[in-house]
């Protein structure tokens, strides 16, 4: 198993990965290969950007993840995970753990101290990062205005 940075060229890499697994459950979006690259073109090319295409033991690309940082009042710094996309299955989840534990070691190294992810989808997605590790932090509010 391998890393490799995402950068602008292989962006669209990950999109195509992103239509396959993000259109199934847990998630059941409804995304095509031009929204998806749009989406993660413009995280890609925001400040504070690391991603990474996780290539599996074959050499194959079978998740991406990627995000960027955010100041905290209090001096410290936030990984704000935009996105991160693999199979929900036994060996998706293997990757995935082993892409965070890699993202983390990135992270302790530039003195990020915490990561943080928002998403839609209920329980299902709640137990998917339960598995990963995740835990709810209890004092975020997650808010929304519609826009007429």
């Amino acid at each position: 198993m391998r890393f490799i940075p995402i950068n602008l060229d292989n962006v669209k890499n990950a999109a195509t990965m992103f239509v396959g697994i993000a259109n199934r459950a847990p998630w059941n979006a409804e995304w095509t290969y031009s929204s998806a690259y749009a989406r993660l073109f413009t995280i890609a090319k925001s400040v504070g950007f690391t991603g990474f295409i996780t290539m599996d033991n074959n050499g194959l690309p079978c998740g991406f993840i990627m995000g960027n940082t955010k100041n905290r009042s209090d001096g410290g710094l936030d990984f704000v995970l935009c996105e991160i996309c693999y199979q929900n299955s036994e060996s998706g989840f293997m990757y995935a753990q082993k892409t965070l534990d890699y993202l983390e070691e990135q992270l302790a190294a530039r003195h990020i101290d915490r990561m943080v992810y928002m998403e839609e989808g209920g329980d299902a997605v709640s137990k998917y990062f339960a598995a990963l590790n995740f835990s709810e932090i209890e004092k975020v509010v997650v808010v929304e205005k519609k826009i007429k």
